[in-house]
């Protein structure tokens, strides 16, 4: 630890902060031989004497085609230790194909990885200590690297020693761990000239001279490796450090520890080299028998104990270099081309001995290619199970590596097909769409198919809508009416833009589903009834309650005795969207908590299922009035689509936080937030352009029909369309044509419902009415909305409706409405409709009464159940796991339960519950 007080002193602040439970992040890096491992080693070694459970792993030269390397060699000696795979529960439990040797690994792994990595921080501090990260595989790094963010608050550090990555994909993991909130970046300084005489000290016994020290210092820059190797042969011959032994001291550094390699292998003979050779190219830890195989050599334990003697290997059985620098300098004595072949040969011995596919795969990405139709079709079929276990940027790798080979031309299609789902799902859509053009243009009709749903979906993901159209018109002509998944697919996407009003002038063939008999034994087909129920409903031949019908029957019956496949979670997840707006909010709630662990597993292969099932549940939170809740999420789901690079989710959380702000009455606010959103634009900017005191702008985006006779459309069932045009109206002085919106809105309303959007129309017809049938509406509005979930709903019309009362001089009864709906605007947080109730209240001669806004009521769903799981001893990790959400979700929620009770910390909880129980 010469010259390395600074580090040390940095290295041990973080322990004390990981101690002491503020997660740390500390990344080391310098050139090779500079000293880093030595630093690893020593936190570790104190992070052993302070009680921390320290995990080690060393990540070898070419792991980075292997798949959650680091985290099975990291994690791997831990559950072993509790007690093996089997052991593992709960969430963790995702992660246990990873340490069962021989098991293919299935979606969810990193998932799994994540939460036993909160498992062993939950049971006391936990240091993580990763050297050579550069050669590290990018999902373990991302892992690690959201265990930190979401384990800021637990004893938790993580320390890794990297070089710059030759992966960009790896570099960027790194970097994301550097510049997490906290972390700590080192980097080590060459030894200044008494550190140089320190280890000249050690490496001596005795004292060096003055000018054989600056000599050593000169010849090896200051770098620990090369000091220690330059000194070597002299300290092996006896020869003093005296200024004349200085005169024998040659250049050093990279090229001097080549040269000093190659002159050990001549000495040591061709067979020996060929031998060292072969480790190099196979690797740290590989048995001989392999390594004698590549080398051609019969007796390779011989030659590997006479290159340890040579000090070229540290190891012979397995085979292991004493540095990375020295394997290093090994390979460096193979010209390109033989180092190529080596490697495509490597890969043939370790196929022969039945080797795992990912072994083999990390040798032929360094081979040449050659035309072969079997390296080919082991590089996809790789490829094709990492994608499936969540490795997509492994297999984005192994298809480049295909693509090169390369294909015949009839299968390249195929290949590209599978490249653009590891590039959209490693957040690269632009690469992703240019691959999906081609496959629509070159493919055979099934992959074309696929290759349009999955431009679809792309385009919708970007926002980009002029994309959009171009797609929809070659979608058509394409005539996807067939029984293939992908035209079952292409058809329902379809079908969704016609029924949305997008899509004009839709052939019949299209739209001619027969319902009934549809079969549901499919995703792709569960969504096909979807859009063709939805489109139905649109054109008037389908009525509420059959609706409803249809909706329950795509997500009934999910399979639970496998995993979902992605089709079958995205039908459910849309249906649940339409359950949502026809009232049916309970039946909407039960599909998404089913779908929690199915979206979770499938989070880093399907980005996109997140994000969906996240804006879902926000949405209905925020409907319900659980804005707290749904504030909490957004926080969250906003850095997951920018993280994934999805646009319209990160637009969409920009409208719920609008919508939020809209209900609580601050519309300069909520103006602000819709402007930056995204989603159905065409009602979004109307109602941004409507609260910015724009309406006659608001009501060119609405598109409202040319003809009070014309056709009910999608749009006006889906949205308050009539609504929004009535206040833009009204904000014109145009008062009878705002009334003949409210009437339009009644109209649709009477006949396609749901109920809480009856009531809002209802009300808004009322403002136009004479007292009687004002109070008339009103009364009719409440009483429909009287078993909503949608309280920030109810509460408007039983405000309405006590106003209304007030000004009938039905005094008693209005008090006692507008008392009730201010309890609920204050229990909501609606303060502007709380303001306009207690003004109510006063001018009917009565005195607003103090709300209760603390206690066990106060607590919204999310909040009460954390609070009594906590109150059951349960720990935030626990918690967290059991729900399917964070840790910091947790935690905020806690925040807020602890200031609702009024009480310090978790131990108080239970005899506050139960005290209001």
């Amino acid at each position: 630890m010469v010259d390395r007080a600074r580090e040390l002193a940095a290295l041990r602040a973080g322990l004390r902060d990981a101690e002491s439970g503020t997660a740390r992040v500390v990344v080391i890096e310098g050139a090779a031989g500079v000293g880093k491992t030595a630093l690893l080693q020593a936190t570790r070694e104190e992070a052993l004497a302070a009680g921390f459970r320290a995990l080690w792993a060393r990540t070898p030269h070419l792991s980075t085609a292997a798949p959650y390397e680091l985290l099975r060699r990291l994690l791997g000696p831990e559950v072993m230790r509790i007690g093996g795979p089997q052991a593992l529960s709960g969430a963790a439990a995702f992660a246990a194909p990873l340490f069962v040797p021989g098991t293919a690994t299935v979606a969810g792994v990193d998932y799994g990885c994540h939460w036993l990595l909160a498992t062993l921080a939950d049971a006391g501090p936990v240091l993580l200590a990763v050297d050579d990260a550069h050669w590290a595989d990018s999902e373990s790094l991302r892992i690690l690297a959201d265990a930190a963010e979401d384990l800021r608050n637990a004893p938790f550090g993580i320390v890794v020693t990297a070089r710059p990555a030759s992966d960009p994909a790896v570099g960027a993991m790194l970097d994301r761990l550097a510049t997490l909130e906290g972390a700590r970046v080192l980097r080590p300084a060459p030894l200044t000239g008494s550190g140089v005489a320190a280890v000249l000290r050690t490496a001596f016994g005795v004292a060096p001279d003055a000018l054989f020290t600056q000599a050593c210092a000169q010849a090896s820059g200051g770098n620990v490796f090369y000091l220690r190797e330059l000194v070597r042969p002299l300290v092996a011959a006896g020869r003093p450090p005296t200024a004349p032994t200085a005169a024998e001291l040659a250049a050093t550094g990279p090229d001097a520890l080549i040269r000093t390699v190659r002159w050990r292998l001549g000495e040591l003979g061709p067979t020996a080299t060929a031998v060292a050779q072969a480790a190099a190219v196979l690797g740290d830890d590989t048995p001989l028998r392999h390594i004698g195989a590549l080398a051609s050599v019969d007796d390779a334990f011989a030659q590997a104990a006479a290159l340890r003697a040579a000090s070229i290997l540290a190891r012979a059985e397995p085979a292991a270099f004493p540095h990375p620098l020295v394997r290093a300098a090994v390979e460096q004595t193979i010209d390109e081309g033989q180092l190529g072949r080596l490697h495509a040969r490597a890969a043939r011995v370790l196929q022969q001995a039945s080797a795992s596919s990912a072994q083999v795969a990390k040798h032929l990405l360094r081979a040449p290619p050659a035309a072969s139709a079997g390296v080919i079709d082991l590089l996809v079929a790789e490829a094709r199970r990492d994608l499936e276990s969540g490795s997509p940027e492994t297999a984005r790798q192994l298809l480049i590596r295909a693509l090169a080979e390369p294909p015949a031309p009839p299968e390249r299609p195929a290949l590209l097909l599978a490249m653009a789902g590891a590039e959209r799902a490693t957040g690269a859509p632009a690469r992703a769409r240019e691959h999906l053009t081609e496959v629509a243009e070159t493919g055979s009709r099934e992959l074309s198919m696929c290759a349009l749903a999955e431009l679809f979906e792309l385009v919708y993901e970007v926002d980009d809508e002029d994309a959009v159209a171009g797609l929809r018109a070659r979608a058509i002509a394409a005539e996807p009416y067939g029984n293939t998944p992908a035209e079952i697919r292409l058809r329902s996407t379809l079908l969704m833009h016609v029924a949305t009003g997008r899509a004009e002038d839709a052939p019949a063939r299209l739209t001619d589903v027969d319902l009934e008999r549809l079969p549901t034994g499919s995703g792709e087909q569960r969504r096909l009834l979807l859009y063709a129920a939805v489109h139905r409903r649109g054109t008037g031949r389908c009525p509420p309650a059959e609706f409803l019908a249809h909706l329950r029957r795509v997500v009934q019956d999910l399979p639970d005795q496998r995993p979902l496949t992605y089709w079958e979670v995205m039908a459910a997840l849309e249906s649940a969207g339409f359950l949502a707006s026809v009232e049916a909010m309970p039946d909407a709630d039960r599909v998404l908590a089913r779908l929690r662990p199915e979206v979770a597993r499938l989070r880093h292969i399907a980005p996109d299922l997140q994000a969906e099932w996240s804006h879902r549940t926000v949405l209905n939170r925020l409907r319900c009035g659980r804005f707290e809740e749904a504030q909490v999420m957004l926080g969250e789901a906003e850095r997951f689509a920018q993280r994934y690079g999805l646009t319209i989710y990160v637009g969409l959380a920009y409208s719920a936080r609008g919508c939020i702000q809209f209900e609580r009455g601050d519309y300069a606010e909520a103006a602000r937030h819709l402007r930056r959103s995204a989603g159905e634009a065409f009602f979004v900017t109307a109602l941004e352009a409507l609260l910015s005191g724009r309406p006659a702008q608001a009501l060119a985006c609405l598109a409202l029909p040319d003809s009070p006779a014309s056709a009910v459309t999608e749009r006006e069932i889906e949205f308050e369309v009539h609504l929004v045009a009535s206040h833009a109206y009204e904000q014109l002085g145009d008062r009878d044509r705002a009334r003949h919106e409210a009437e339009r809105e009644l109209t649709v309303r009477r006949r396609h419902g749901p109920p809480f959007r009856l009531a809002l129309a209802l009300r808004r017809r009322a403002s136009f009415a004479p007292a009687r049938e004002s109070v008339e509406l009103l009364a009719e509005a409440v009483s429909v909305a009287a078993g909503t979930p949608r309280l920030p709903v109810l509460a408007r019309v039983r405000a309405s409706y006590g106003a209304a009362l007030r000004r009938a001089g039905r005094l008693r009864e209005a008090r006692a409405e507008l008392a009730a709906a201010l309890d609920d605007a204050v229990r909501l947080d609606m303060p502007r409709l709380a303001e306009r109730l207690i003004a109510e209240i006063r001018t009917a001669g009565g005195r607003p009464r103090r709300t209760r806004v603390t206690g066990v009521a106060a607590l919204t769903d999310s909040q009460a159940a954390v609070a009594r799981l906590a109150a059951d001893g349960r720990t935030n990790r626990e918690i967290a796991e059991s729900l399917y959400v964070s840790i910091k979700t947790v935690e905020t929620h806690l925040a807020a339960v602890y200031r609702k009770l009024a009480v310090p910390g978790r131990e108080h909880l239970g005899a506050a519950l139960g005290a209001e129980r």
